[in-house]
């Protein structure tokens, strides 16, 4: 029985890092598709 709690305690803590690194994940490329990395037309200075 004690086994049996201490696996399903593992596969608890698991799924919820699991959980947790998805959340950050979909607000890191949320952060990414926001922001410009280049200019509309390479080569131009002005806007």
């Amino acid at each position: 029985m004690n086994a049996f709690l201490t696996a399903a305690a593992f596969l608890v803590l698991i799924a919820a890092a699991a959980y947790v690194i998805h959340r950050l994940n979909i607000e890191h490329a949320d952060r990414i598709a926001v922001h410009q990395y280049s200019a509309a037309l390479p080569g131009r200075r002005g806007p």
